[in-house]
């Protein structure tokens, strides 16, 4: 087992949750973590975080989006910049957001930081659209 913290600049949404899995979508893809697993830190990537609570099969998962994931001997923490659990989705409004940001790909002139932004919240509402 290992303990969960999850944790942004205006909540903590998890604290010391005792997990047996954690899947973290990182920037070069997605990392599994089991208990025992080597110490790292690790900048987070737009995707999915799915986890299992000890003692369940359920797999929980919310939307993750800029931060880091550090991976210690007693667990796992998240420090994330945004996070999305499925109540908190709107269906309706992630694919407008999708819709909306891929016109302003194609049909704006984007600085470097608007074109990663833009990537970024497509990123976010196709994974919402997941949960």
């Amino acid at each position: 087992m290992m303990k969960l913290n999850v944790l942004t600049p205006e909540k903590k949404v998890l604290v010391n949750q005792e997990i047996t899995e954690i899947t973290v979508p990182v920037q070069s893809g997605e990392r599994q973590i089991l208990p025992g697993h080597v110490p790292m830190i690790a900048s987070l990537g737009t995707g999915v975080l799915k986890y299992k609570i000890a003692g369940s099969d359920i797999q929980n998962k919310f939307v993750i989006s800029w931060g880091y994931c550090e991976v210690n001997p007693e667990g796992v923490n998240i420090l994330a910049e945004f996070i999305m659990s499925k109540e908190e989705v709107n269906e309706d409004s992630a694919r407008s957001n999708i819709v909306a940001n891929k016109i302003k790909l194609v049909n704006e002139i984007l600085t470097d930081a608007d074109y990663e932004i833009a990537l970024n919240e497509i990123q976010k509402s196709e994974s919402a659209l997941t949960l």
